[in-house]
């Protein structure tokens, strides 16, 4: 049974999958240059993205170490 970190990433994954067309229909044109919002979005999106990356790799590195799936 996945341990409490892949599921953490995996509802991070979901969520991001769940809100990012509904972002996608509610934003404006900013024109050449993105706002602050906009560039503090991307960046927390893809801390988000890397944490829970991390977090589902480091979990399933623990799980081989101890003898692989039971």
């Amino acid at each position: 049974m996945p341990g409490s970190a892949a599921r953490l990433a995996t509802l991070l994954w979901a969520l991001l999958l769940v809100s990012a067309p509904a972002a996608a229909a509610w934003a404006g044109p900013v024109g050449s240059t993105d706002g602050p919002a906009d560039v503090a979005l991307a960046v927390g999106l893809t801390s988000a993205a890397a944490a829970a990356t991390g977090w589902w790799l480091r979990s399933r590195y623990r799980r081989d170490a101890d003898g692989g799936d039971p």
